[in-house]
Formats: structure tokens, sequence, C-alpha cells
């Protein structure tokens, strides 16, 4: 699945862990970085046929007057069990996926960089050369979830139940980046990283 002369790295990680703190950084570093659950919002508005395929899963109540998915009502139908969150994924990640590889073979970028919480769940990992998983601990994450989202600590830990454990993560990827100190901390350990993926 990987793209001839193109080198595609994800970053990966559990909610909270600062994921799209890091890509934003290594944006800054001059990487392009695509962001996977913008791709999949753009995609619930634009792709007709993906639109269809959800309703039949999950019903006509979520779509509103306009005939446009209402991404809170999809949420919460998702998260709501299981099976929903499977469903969901076994129908937007083969679609994100193709829309990603479209992108780089359309694209002069030699270093794509591309931000998915579920880079080895949906498959994606096979499509990329190398993984890199941002790990914060438990309470830094509920810490800045709570911070962010103003979301309560039992919400927020029932969301975590659903990714893949951190550890197993972190012994699939290529590299490892260690989020539970300060930014400039995080600063340091990125600009060192940048300096081995531009040497890839």
């Amino acid at each position: 699945m990987k793209i001839k002369k193109k080198l595609l790295i994800g970053v990966t990680g559990g909610i909270g862990s600062g994921k799209t703190e890091v890509c934003k950084l290594l944006s800054k570093r001059g990487f392009k970085v695509l962001h996977s659950d913008k791709i999949a919002k753009n995609l619930y508005l634009t792709d007709k046929k993906l639109v269809i395929e959800i309703i039949k899963v999950f019903g006509k109540d979520i779509v509103n007057y306009k005939g446009k998915i209402n991404l809170p009502k999809l949420r919460e139908k998702i998260f709501s069990s299981r099976k929903n969150y499977s469903a969901i994924n076994k129908i937007v990640h083969p679609v994100v996926i193709n829309d990603i590889k479209k992108f780089v073979k359309n694209n002069n970028y030699d270093i794509v960089i591309v931000e998915s919480a579920l880079v080895f769940e949906s498959g994606l990992s096979k499509l990329m050369d190398y993984v890199i998983t941002v790990f914060s601990n438990k309470k830094e994450r509920v810490d800045r979830l709570k911070l962010r989202d103003e979301a309560s600590t039992k919400s927020i830990k029932e969301l975590m139940k659903f990714q893949v454990d951190e550890k197993k993560k972190m012994e699939l990827s290529d590299f490892v980046i260690i989020n539970n100190k300060s930014l400039k901390d995080l600063k340091i350990q990125i600009d060192f990283l940048s300096k081995i993926l531009k040497a890839l």
C-alpha cells in the first residue's frame, strides 16, 4: 500500500495525549500535515455515497433539514456502543484512506504527516512508512481534556475505553514522544525528531 518516492508518517496517540500539538509543531518546521478527523468531517458533508451508507446504518434522524449530517448527533450515536463505534469505522476509514492516497499522489510533498487517533485500528498504518505515538499519562490527558472541552472526568474516561491501549500503540510504533512535561520539553523532542525525519 505504500506510495513510492513519498515518505508517509503517521502521528497517533490517545485522546488528550497532545498529538495535535505535536503536528502543529511539525507543521511550523516545514512538514505538510493532514488531519484525518478534518478529512472525515469534510467527507461527511461532501461525499454523497458516504452519507447514504451512514444513514443506512444510523438512521435518518442524524440528518438535518438540509440533508447534511448532524455531527453532534452522529457522535452521540457512535459513542453509545462498541457496535456503533465499530460500524462507523468500517464505513468511514476506507474512504478517508482513499482521500489521503489521492492527496499524496497528486501533490509534490516528499514527506506527508498524517494525524490520526486510529492509525492502527483503521488500517492506516499499512500506508505509513513510519508511525509516531504521542504518549501522555492518563492524569495529564484527563486534565487537558477537562480544560479544553469542559468535559467531565467520567465522560472522558468513557471515550478512552474505545481506544487501543497506549502501551500496545507504543510497541507497534517506530518513534515515541513522551508528553508529560512542559511545552518547552515537547519542542526539544520535536526539534530532534524533525532532524531524524528529514534524514529519512
